[in-house]
């Protein structure tokens, strides 16, 4: 009886390197064993796999089709048998983690901590950043992250949640400039904004009419962190649209001032997300580390 699993394994490595002895090479046995399993295997099948001459070895249209199937195969039960076989195993090692830096200050530090106490052999190594990031040249394994920072392709992205954002001021900044009363007054204002090529060059207002208002930017201050827009705005120095997650605390506080709170700032939410480059062979130190974000998030 034909061992198929066998088979195809080395059918497949026959069809990778275009040679019965190069594969026979690659997986430690005769180059005669390799041929037996693939004359088995067209046997099995009643098809041809390959074209063969004194020179090289080809694949026929049905091998290369059979082929395509035979590595889907192969890789899901390699997949399965590793997690398997990891289950019991120590998990240990290095995981690296890019995060949005200022999302990063006010809701990862419990998730990390919750992870460690998992796993206290996985080294954690966290950048924080507010910049586009490629996932797979900066050598990260997963990715807490806007959708606008992801640079790399072919990653697997998973929607973590989407935070609210809110228009809100110190309340010296109002005592001296005024509350605005409409969207429109925005334009007496001074803005604090991300720069252009991060965030919405406007801010769409959805009032209690359900009508939506455009409102061009023209910031007074920009820059690339959350952290630091929230410290101008605590300072005096103008009206930022900020997660409402990160100035709850300061809007209970009253240091903050929600202004047009009858009003919906449609384009501001930010929607944070889980990446990482594949579905197939997932480190179990990574694949843990996954399961645990998406359920802290739940």
């Amino acid at each position: 009886m034909i061992n198929l699993f066998q088979a195809m394994q080395a059918f497949v490595k026959v069809a990778d390197a275009g040679s019965f002895a190069q594969a026979a090479a690659h997986l430690g046995v005769s180059t005669s064993v390799v041929t037996r399993h693939v004359s088995s295997l067209e046997q099995h099948l009643g098809i041809r796999l390959f074209q063969r001459t004194t020179r090289k070895v080809v694949l026929t249209e049905a091998g290369a089709e059979y082929a395509d199937g035979c590595r889907v195969l192969l890789a899901e039960l390699e997949e399965v048998e590793s997690r398997a076989t990891t289950t019991s195993k120590e998990v240990a090692g290095d995981l690296r983690i890019v995060a949005l830096g200022s999302f990063s200050l006010f809701r990862l530090t419990p998730l990390f901590a919750d992870y460690q106490s998992r796993f206290p052999h996985v080294n954690l190594r966290v950048t924080l950043t507010e910049k586009r990031v490629d996932l797979l040249e900066g050598g990260f394994d997963v990715g807490i992250v806007t959708e606008h920072m992801i640079r790399s392709e072919s990653l697997v992205v998973r929607r973590l949640l989407n935070s609210h954002a809110v228009p809100v001021a110190a309340a010296a900044y109002l005592a001296q400039a005024g509350h605005p009363q409409a969207p429109a007054d925005l334009a007496r204002h001074r803005v604090i904004a991300a720069p252009l090529d991060t965030s919405p060059q406007n801010w769409i207002f959805s009032g209690s009419d359900g009508g939506d208002e455009s409102i061009a930017l023209d910031a007074s201050f920009t820059v690339n962190s959350m952290i630091m827009q929230k410290q101008a705005a605590l300072g005096a120095m103008g009206i930022a649209l900020l997660p409402l997650e990160m100035v709850a605390d300061e809007l209970q506080a009253g240091t903050l001032v929600r202004i047009l709170d009858d009003c919906t700032v449609v384009n501001g939410d930010v929607a944070v997300s889980l990446v990482y480059p594949s579905r197939e062979f997932v480190p179990r130190k990574v694949r843990e580390f996954i399961d645990l974000a998406v359920g802290y998030f739940k």
